[in-house]
């Protein structure tokens, strides 16, 4: 079996790396439009030019909200998702931090999940080491305003069991990475820099599950989010896959050439509401949670934080 000993890093010292690395890419970035005579909106049109309409940057979705209500808005995914692996890798929930002042945990697993493979347990053991360290990072960075974990119940859609722990989540990955696709928009450079690369990961660990999902469709029964969600499948020929995700769904969950919208570009990921998240969040069984909502499903009491209501 793979091993569960998961190293966490020093938070303290990663937040002060992030916010170095945000510093100085900005400055590589100010360099750059510099260079090339352009800022603003000015420089993004002229990088565009020459781009098909399947490319066109999708409108400006930032937030009313402060920094701190929109990091702890995804606080409370990262919390259900390091929850979720860890319960499905090691068969107990997380320590330290996170686990601070915590809500109630239901919907566990009767019993540790298997899998088919040694493969496909090292790469849970991976995402979960990510998990947590995103979770931790967060909870660094926003400090004294963290919000805690908000009481979680894992099996909203369904009890977890080794048949449809992959198909759990692979949900719980695209819908992550639809809602960090937008809350990005509403952040300040140094935020905005290390949220990008949370989303990088969190794409990686979606594509990696979408094909594992795909390879296994026996353990990984597909499990809908929403009229968004786009199911994991393999269009069969390569004429098919080179238009994109068809009505069957496809490897990636981004926009077929035959689905884009200017919103929703060719070949970009859907980027979700956090009304759309929490309509997710908040359902059961595949259905989604009515407007007005503010609890239910993998939230029973809600989420912490000002952006709780679908």
């Amino acid at each position: 079996m793979a091993s569960t000993d998961i190293e966490i890093l020093d938070h303290v010292a990663s937040a002060e790396k992030l916010n170095k690395i945000a510093d100085r890419r900005a400055l590589n970035r100010r360099h750059f439009l510099a260079a090339l005579g352009m800022t603003g909106a000015a420089a993004g049109a002229g990088l565009m030019s020459g781009c098909s309409q399947s490319a066109v940057v999708p409108a400006n979705t930032s937030l009313a909200s402060s920094q701190t209500d929109i990091l702890n808005f995804a606080l409370n995914f990262k919390y259900l998702e390091a929850t979720f692996y860890s319960y499905v890798v090691t068969g107990k929930d997380l320590t330290g931090t996170a686990v601070t002042n915590t809500g109630a945990i239901t919907g566990t697993p009767a019993s540790q999940p298997t899998f088919a493979s040694q493969q496909i347990t090292d790469l849970l053991n991976e995402i979960l080491f990510d998990e947590k360290s995103h979770l931790n990072s967060l909870i660094s960075l926003l400090g004294s305003s963290a919000v805690y974990r908000p009481a979680i119940n894992l099996a909203a859609y369904a009890a977890i069991t080794s048949t449809n722990a992959l198909s759990i989540a692979r949900l719980i990955e695209d819908v992550g990475a639809t809602a960090l696709a937008t809350v990005i928009d509403g952040l300040d450079t140094t935020s905005a820099t290390f949220m990008a690369q949370m989303l990088g990961a969190e794409s990686f660990h979606a594509g990696a599950l979408r094909l594992i999902s795909i390879q296994n469709p026996s353990i990984a029964a597909y499990a809908k989010a929403d009229s968004l969600d786009v199911a994991p499948f393999d269009p069969g020929t390569a004429a098919l896959a080179a238009v994109g995700p068809v009505a069957n769904g496809g490897f990636f969950a981004t926009a077929g050439s035959l689905s884009f919208t200017l919103a929703d570009p060719a070949g970009a990921a859907f980027a979700r509401s956090t009304s759309q998240v929490l309509a997710i969040g908040y359902g059961t069984g595949g259905t989604i949670a009515a407007s007005g909502t503010t609890s239910g499903g993998f939230f029973p009491a809600g989420v912490n934080g000002s952006i709780n209501k679908v």
